[in-house]
């Protein structure tokens, strides 16, 4: 005897529309492939079976926005060190830390007493101090981890014995205006990584340059040296109006610096 169970879903709207998402996907495939095949059988050419048909999908990807350049940082040679806040470990605690924080200020919102004038007064009770503890606990942790990779980063651009490290002294307070990327600027910890390659420069011999505010160091090209009118932080390629020389924006960016350190060392 065969025994079968049957299985009512019942999806929220989020889930609904991931659904319809997907058979719509499984759709387009498969029309795709019926296309495909009946296009080779009034060519004559012999039918591609389902691991070849299968290889040909993910050209068909949709490729994903370029993030603004906060997400890694690129020297002159080439080389790209990730972004310690978009690693796995740091993404947990910031969301565990998150939970912690709405738990505590429910508790402060339970433990509101009114007074004689209509002012609020907050009573703060066991639980409420161990949350503290614990919100404080995971601020100190995440701000350790931040500071040991930037501690990581400089340490090893400083053993390669370069003859000097120029840094750009951007505008911050201006970047923080934008909504959308001032915690993400925030985070990265500006300050701190000037401040220990300064430092560090310093006990190896190594010159510092601090470029200008407001040296074209991404508007620039690298080969021609014309200038860029408009380049949108969107625009993760560089390509020039003169020559059309592209490149990385990153990159092109490192090696002005580099040239602007060499016009001044």
């Amino acid at each position: 005897m065969i025994k079968t169970y049957k299985v009512k879903l019942l999806p929220n709207n989020k889930q609904r529309t991931k659904l319809f998402e997907c058979a719509s996907v499984a759709r387009w495939a498969y029309n795709f492939a019926l296309a495909t095949q009946q296009e080779s059988y009034k060519t004559c050419i012999a039918y591609k079976n389902f691991f070849e048909g299968r290889a040909s999908f993910p050209r068909f990807k949709s490729k994903k926005k370029s993030k603004p350049s906060f997400y890694q940082d690129t020297i002159s040679t080439g080389q790209k060190y990730k972004n310690i806040n978009k690693t796995s470990k740091v993404k947990k605690l910031e969301k565990r830390q998150k939970k912690l924080q709405k738990k505590l200020s429910k508790k402060y919102e339970l433990n509101k007493i009114q007074m004689n004038g209509g002012e609020y007064r907050y009573r703060k009770t066991n639980n409420i101090k161990k949350l503290e503890f614990l919100v404080l606990k995971m601020r100190r942790r995440l701000k350790n981890i931040r500071h040991n990779y930037i501690h990581q980063i400089t340490a090893s651009l400083v053993k390669a014995k370069p003859e000097y490290v120029v840094m750009e002294n951007l505008n911050t307070c201006g970047m923080l205006k934008n909504r959308k990327l001032s915690k993400a600027i925030q985070e990265q910890l500006f300050y701190e990584f000037k401040r220990q390659m300064e430092y560090k420069c310093a006990l190896n011999d190594i010159k510092f340059i601090l470029a200008d505010t407001f040296y074209p160091s991404s508007k620039t090209c690298s080969i021609c040296g014309a200038l860029k009118n408009k380049l949108s932080l969107s625009e993760r390629k560089f390509i020039c109006d003169e020559c059309g020389y592209e490149i990385d924006r990153d990159l092109n960016a490192s090696i002005n610096l580099k040239n602007y350190g060499k016009s001044i060392a």
